[in-house]
């Protein structure tokens, strides 16, 4: 099916798309740049926008505003995949006492999607929809062990490519965790906040045993081997129950981010 394009209505939705993107305040001219629109498209429209409350400014520049806010909210309390799965992490958090999240990667970057719990030193649970630069986390290991190794070089800076002391970690042990990782069906990294956390993730997987994201948890303690007998086993019973739940719910956001990172690799084949 091909959609018809409303030139004005695009427009406005790639400015909403690109504050969402930034994750912070823009200016007008940053918005120019990264959407390669006119200068005085994008004046007359995030004016529009502000005025319909869909966008608000600061002195530091234009934020997503209060009607972005309802319309997520409205989303997320409805049939969709992020609420019943917040409803699997709040009884995985429950169970096992510790922190979990759902990442995605979305433009090649580290993504929280749902989050519940937290840790007994008081870490807070990260900000949903917060975006990070991709490292060689527990969750990259997992979202990204589907993807040509060639394409994952290309995107993920090599001064990110270090392990949780700060020392460099090469490629071929990232892949080979990665391949570890697929035959065991986790992947656990220890040492994280200064050597007070370990991670253990396990992929969601979609149509088709697509990864779609991840579901990790953050455990408190230097090291996740003595509470793998614990927590593993719920962990990946979780992990069975959102991918279960792929098969009759769309999740369309991951989707989306998948069907982007499967287009740059298309993209770079010449």
């Amino acid at each position: 099916m091909t959609v018809k394009r409303v030139n004005g209505i695009e427009r406005a939705l790639d400015i909403l798309e690109c504050l969402s993107r930034l994750n912070r305040p823009a200016t007008r001219i940053e918005i120019v740049t990264e959407t390669g629109m006119p200068r005085s498209t994008v004046y007359a429209l995030t004016d529009l926008l502000r005025e319909r409350g869909w966008v608000v400014e600061d002195d530091q520049g234009l934020l997503l505003g209060p009607h972005a806010s309802f319309a997520s909210n409205t989303y997320l309390h409805q049939q969709s995949f992020e609420r019943r799965a917040r409803e699997v992490l709040s009884e995985l958090a429950v169970e096992t006492g510790n922190l979990c999240e759902i990442d995605v990667v979305d433009n090649w970057e580290h993504v929280a999607v749902v989050s519940e719990g937290h840790l007994a030193s008081g870490y807070l649970r990260p900000v949903e929809g917060s975006r990070i630069p991709l490292m060689p986390t527990a969750a990259a290991r997992i979202l990204l062990a589907d993807l040509p190794e060639d394409l994952i070089r290309r995107n993920i800076p090599a001064s990110a490519m270090v392990d949780v002391r700060g020392e460099s970690l090469s490629w071929d042990r990232f892949f080979h965790d990665m391949k570890i990782g697929q035959l065991q069906g986790y992947i656990a990294v220890d040492g994280w906040l200064g050597g007070l956390a370990s991670t253990l993730a396990c992929p969601i997987l979609g149509k088709n045993q697509v990864r779609l994201g991840s579901l990790c948890l953050i455990i408190q303690s230097s090291t996740a081997a003595p509470h793998l007998a614990v927590n593993l086993p719920p962990l990946m019973q979780a992990a069975q129950k959102l991918s279960d739940l792929l098969k009759h719910i769309p999740w369309p956001y991951a989707e989306n981010c998948k069907s982007s990172l499967l287009s740059s690799e298309r993209r770079t084949v010449f």
